[in-house]
């Protein structure tokens, strides 16, 4: 069964059917992997979506064009300049992204607005660029903005400007491939054939599907205008805005990439006639082929084998030099869709390499027929393959190299396989046949990179010394093996005479370069290098750099500077740590030195050394002692006083709270008693007015009632006090001392709940907030609580019982201003409605239209029936004259 489920893919087997492998004798049309359909959950695809199809691959690239992406900020920056794409005019789309830069306020309220404003500035900040394309998001689409109305709206504003839309969001469709189609299919229908191009050659071309990634667009246009074709638009490299306008007056269509642009190809060849032809520009037989097949369509075959014969000559020598190099390489393509059968057969057929593994991300059916027809037995097909498949079939095919994205790249990279950016290149241009050797070049210098192998050494690795003493024993036999073996066009020195000249004291183990200068000797000047020799120069080589990492790997990884390990050979010269020799300064020997004794008989006599150790320092830096160098014995003195210095420092700093969150509060006063804890009773006591008569504390406790002790309530007294009754009364002594023991007892309870407040709270000038320290109680009362409650809901019922009379008194008085107003919003409300209902019968369009017929008719029955005529005006005169008396008399019999 060619249809092959991967181990990784146990857990989802539904994966199986989009894995192939190509096996003899079988119908590859049976055995499709399946292709442009839905990801299955749990698969994690590479895929892009719809927009960055529309916008990244085909809309950004052109030149001369505003891209405002309408959405939030990061789908702008994700599909800008992450591919190269050239251009002749400073590369313009490159250097700015623009966008509306969504807000979720926007989303919420809407962004057409802010997209408004976003298209006003955009051109504002670029008044020589009259050319925009505005692009829909999931966030914007999700909302419902309605983009080409703004566009429209903006046009107007502006005037001199033309913008195109593309509503596309990122959940359109499948893969970025629907981003292609909605793009293609939008801009045939809405912008070809609204500009005509200036014509300049008899033979015109629109070339489709090329982007001009690192610069392939200018090497079709060097092939096109030796052979005298003028290319009306490219679509879309190094492209205009209005030269893409022109494509209906191109006499053929020269499809490059079918899959992202072969929808309009096929649209222009629908509506205009304009013919299709398919190409292939990458490798140098299909570079002829693609040239030869555009000479014939024009009768101008002389001019395209011109062109390849010049080419060949100039390339053919270089590819040969790589072909010989790379033949037998083993490779996968994981790419979009039709690069995959674009370089199978260029990779097999020009430099002998074997495609082994093959990937796409938005290709359709027809990929897959194209690429497995050119393909050979065993090799993988993959439709959205995910990382854990990548991972999978890179260790049952094992490639020499992958041509890849950068994503799939920096895995790959991981597993220490190099590979070649098969989306925007590394040194472009891919195409035709300059582009061709530079792709050999550029797989050819991954292949041999010698960092891809020092990046799968492990310094971290310690291995056994004994395999490595067999290793080495097993080059020097293969080195005596191949000696006698090392002529090749003339006689050189055998490795046998080489160590006899060497001098004793040097082993050809020991010193492996000692080859390399003998067969620089004059003696063997006229000598050639044969492969063997070269096969074990390298391996000398390869020894000499496995014993420069066996010495790395004692280098201490936790070095801020691990370079300067590997400065020189021996490792023993690049301390870890420098010495304390390193650390002290480097004085001037040529002068004489103060001993500790002159230092310290300078030093002033209020001033001890051991009190105030800087002055040391001080008494250096002067004009005395300015050439002066430290001994010994000055050294050891500056060290004790910096170690006392330092212990003092220590026992200060253990007096300080570490769990004080404000430690330098503590230190802000020396005077503690400044700071009271808790305010004197007398501050807290209220000062009472004595200048006015009160009852007498048998009147208030008569007065008090029967269910409330004036022990158990003392605010009763102060209720009472402030009662009419007692509003003229003065306080005689014996209030007073009743009134001073109240509170003498009130402050007590307050003192004693006051001890249960943690005294570390933050905020204690709480408790001094107010003089009347009734008015501040620390705990309510339940029942006090419970009367609060019971005082509300009392309120709220009498509210209840008066209101129907509350209501029945108040309605006759407002009886016309609530008329007048419910009528207003009665009237509203019906207008409202009746517009709403009118607007919905306004959407049919055969209701619409025969009430139009029916006010026509009636207005036409209304002219002949009352206007025409002398007496039937009179006849209608008389009618409205009696309306109107019916009217007055009507409202005159009311008001009698």
């Amino acid at each position: 069964m060619p249809l092959k489920l991967l181990k990784c893919d146990e857990s989802i087997p539904e994966r199986e059917k989009h894995v192939y492998i190509k096996e003899k004798g079988e119908d590859t049309t049976q055995f499709l992997p399946s292709s442009n359909v839905e990801t299955i959950p749990g698969s994690l695809s590479e895929r892009g979506c719809s927009y960055c199809g529309a916008k990244l691959v085909i809309g950004g690239v052109l030149k001369d064009t505003i891209q405002l992406i309408h959405g939030p900020i990061g789908c702008a920056y994700d599909t800008w300049h992450t591919k190269r794409y050239p251009s002749d005019n400073g590369n313009f789309q490159l250097k700015y992204v623009w966008s509306s830069d969504m807000k979720e306020s926007h989303v919420v309220f809407g962004g057409e607005k802010q997209l408004k404003k976003s298209i006003i500035e955009a051109f504002a900040e670029f008044p020589d660029i009259k050319r925009m394309i505005v692009y829909s998001t999931c966030a914007t689409a999700l909302i419902g903005d309605d983009i080409k109305a703004v566009v429209k709206s903006a046009e107007k504003e502006l005037g001199d400007v033309d913008i195109f839309c593309v509503e596309c969001p990122g959940f359109a469709g499948v893969s970025q491939s629907k981003g292609h189609h909605v793009l293609n299919i939008g801009w045939v229908n809405e912008k070809v054939g609204t500009f005509e191009p200036e014509i300049t050659s008899d033979y015109t071309i629109n070339v489709i599907g090329d982007y001009n990634i690192q610069g392939d667009t200018f090497v079709l246009e060097k092939y096109m205008e030796k052979m005298g074709v003028q290319i009306i638009s490219h679509f879309t490299g190094n492209g205009t805005y209005d030269s893409l306008r022109g494509m209906h007056r191109a006499q053929l269509n020269v499809t490059n990439c079918a899959r992202s642009a072969g929808y309009i190809a096929n649209e222009l060849k629908k509506r205009y006639g304009i013919p299709r032809l398919d190409v292939d520009t990458w490798g140098f037989d299909y570079a002829k082929e693609g040239l030869r097949k555009i000479g014939a369509f024009f009768g101008i075959e002389d001019r395209a084998e011109a062109v390849i014969a010049e080419e060949v000559a100039k390339y053919e020598s270089k590819l040969a030099w790589y072909k010989e190099r790379l033949t037998g390489k083993k490779v996968c393509i994981w790419t979009g869709g039709p690069r995959l059968w674009h370089w199978t057969k260029a990779l097999e057929d020009d430099l002998g390499m074997r495609v082994v593994a093959m990937s796409s991300k938005f290709g359709h059916q027809e990929d897959f027929e194209k690429v497995i027809a050119r393909g050979q037995e065993g090799t993988v097909y993959i439709d959205d393959s995910n990382e854990l498949e990548f991972f999978e079939v890179l260790d049952m095919v094992k490639p020499d190299l992958i041509l890849t994205g950068p994503r799939v790249g920096a895995l790959v990279k991981k597993l220490h396989l190099p590979y070649v950016n098969g989306h925007g290149y590394h040194n472009g241009p891919y195409m035709g046949f300059e582009g061709a050797v530079n792709m050999a070049r550029d797989m050819y210098n991954a292949i041999n990179s010698p960092l891809m192998k020092l990046a799968a050494l492990d310094v971290r690795d310690n291995e056994n010394e004994a395999s490595s003493e067999d290793k080495q024993d097993e080059n020097n036999q293969s080195l005596k093996d191949k000696s006698e073996e090392l002529k090749k066009d003339a006689e050189i020195l055998s490795v046998e005479q080489v160590v006899a000249q060497t001098p004793s004291d040097q082993s050809f183990d020991a010193n492996p370069n000692i080859l390399a200068q003998e067969v620089s000797s004059p003696a063997t000047q006229d000598a050639t290098l044969t492969t063997e020799m070269e096969t074990v120069i390298s391996e000398h080589n390869n020894k000499l750099i496995d014993s420069e990492v066996q010495q790395s790997k004692s280098v201490d990884v936790t070095s801020t500077e691990p370079s300067a390990a590997l400065s020189s050979s021996k490792v023993e010269t690049q301390p870890l740590l420098p010495s304390a020799d390193e650390l002290l300064p480097n004085l001037n020997n040529n002068t004489e030195i103060l001993s500790v004794e002159q230092v310290v008989a300078q030093t002033p006599s209020d001033q001890s050394f051991d009190a105030n150790p800087n002055i040391l320092a001080k008494e250096l830096s002067s004009p005395a002692t300015q050439d002066a160098t430290l001994t010994t014995e000055m050294e050891t003195v500056i060290s004790e006083h910096n170690n006392k210095l330092i212990d003092s420092e220590v026992q200060q700093s253990k007096s300080v709270d570490v769990t004080s969150t404000e430690p330098s509060a503590a230190l802000s006063s020396s005077k503690v008693e400044t700071q009271p804890l808790l305010p004197s009773a007398d501050e807290l006591l209220p000062n009472l007015n004595n200048n006015t008569e009160i009852l007498s504390v048998e009147q208030v406790v008569a007065q008090t009632p029967s269910d409330q002790s004036f022990d158990a309530n003392p605010n009763i007294l102060a209720k009472e006090l402030s009662s009419p009754a007692t509003q003229g009364a003065t306080l005689t002594t014996e209030m007073e001392t009743v009134i001073s023991e109240y509170n003498k007892k009130l402050i007590d309870c307050e003192v004693q709940q006051s001890k249960s407040v943690d005294v570390t709270s933050t905020e204690p000038s709480a408790l001094l907030s107010s003089s009347k320290v009734e008015t501040q109680p620390l705990l309510p009362r339940a029942i006090e609580l419970l009367s609060q409650w019971q005082q509300i809901g009392g309120s709220f019922s009498d509210f209840l019982k008066q209101l129907p009379e509350y209501l029945g008194k108040s309605l006759p008085e407002y009886q016309l201003p609530i008329i007048c107003f419910a009528a207003i919003i009665t009237g509203t409300f019906a207008v409202k409605l009746i517009l709403a209902i009118l607007d919905v019968i306004n959407e049919v369009p055969q209701l619409q239209l025969g009430f139009e017929l029916t006010g026509i008719g009636y207005a036409t029955w209304f002219v002949f029936r009352y206007l025409l005529k002398a007496s039937t005006r009179k006849e209608l005169a008389a009618e409205i004259r009696s309306i109107q008396k019916e009217i007055v008399e009507g409202e005159d019999s009311e008001a009698k």
